[in-house]
């Protein structure tokens, strides 16, 4: 009975160390592998926008080797009479020039940086390209002075606002780099001035830099820039252009709005007082013209 008595006391011993290490073991799983947690929603992520893609920067490189400007000159120096000229890559500002010292009567020229004065001196309210000037105003003037080269119209805007030395223009051309300034002048009596093949490029330049402002009167005097209707130099894209004829006078000027700008600047004593555009002047200006456009254009 006894033995009966221990023995079932053993097994009811053994039956309880076996439940609490199965509990014990249950527990260790448990803690070392813990039940998965429900999944939580996942946050939302912003759509991306899309990344504007710049503007192709143009290569400050210099487009005109040593070579090139060699074959200029050789070009050059076939031609006959007194030639100035100046080319200028605008990305890089480099500049090719075939004697830029030499001179010229400015002929039509000089109503480049004339319309240029006029514009900025009607910023500034010195003046007001909106009143009459005889029967049209002074902008009614501008376009023809410059887009078909009216000196009717030049003359009238010299009448109103004389570009001279006594009203600040030629301090405004020196300020350009023109060689000459004191003797330029347009007035009511006319268009005076000696200048060279640089001080066009340079006025060009300067009409390059205010067109960039973007400003009313800039984009205004673009327009009939860009209006020009005459055909010296090759332009190889639409061109921003004033020439000038008169006797031993045949000059050019042209911003060149291609996909690399330039500006070329062409003044030579070719010109015939009864012939506006003598045919041989102005094929020997189509040569330079699309020379200098492979040279800049072509690399």
């Amino acid at each position: 009975m006894v033995l009966v008595i221990v023995a079932a006391a053993r097994s009811m011993m053994r039956q309880a160390v076996g439940a609490a290490a199965s509990t014990s073991a249950s527990q260790s799983v448990s803690q070392a592998h813990p039940a998965p947690q429900p999944e939580s929603e996942p946050e939302p992520t912003a759509t991306p926008q899309p990344t504007a893609t710049p503007e192709p920067e143009l290569s400050s490189e210099k487009p005109i080797t040593a070579a090139e400007a060699a074959e200029m000159d050789t070009l050059l120096d076939s031609m006959p009479g007194s030639i100035s000229v100046w080319i200028q890559d605008i990305a890089s500002g480099q500049t090719y020039t075939y004697k830029p010292d030499n001179g010229f009567y400015c002929a039509s020229t000089l109503k480049a940086p004339y319309a240029l004065w006029l514009c900025q001196r009607d910023e500034e309210g010195m003046i007001d390209l909106n009143a009459a000037v005889g029967s049209k105003t002074g902008w009614e003037l501008i376009d023809p002075m410059i887009a078909h080269s009216s000196n009717g119209a030049a003359h009238d805007l010299g009448q109103m606002w004389p570009g001279s030395l006594e009203t600040g223009f030629s301090d405004f051309l020196a300020e350009l780099g023109f060689a000459s300034p004191e003797g330029c002048e347009v007035v009511e009596e006319g268009i005076h001035g000696w200048v060279t093949g640089a001080d066009g490029g340079r006025a060009m330049r300067a009409l390059y830099d205010y067109f960039e402002t973007g400003s009313e009167n800039a984009l205004k005097l673009q327009e009939s820039f860009l209006a020009a209707d005459h055909d010296l130099l090759y332009c190889p894209a639409p061109a921003a252009k004033k020439y000038g004829s008169w006797d031993q006078a045949l000059h050019d000027m042209a911003i060149v709005y291609a996909d690399r700008p330039y500006i070329i600047s062409m003044f030579t004593d070719w010109g015939d007082e009864d012939i506006s555009f003598p045919e041989e002047g102005r094929e020997r200006m189509q040569q330079v013209g699309k020379l200098a456009a492979e040279i800049i254009l072509d690399d």
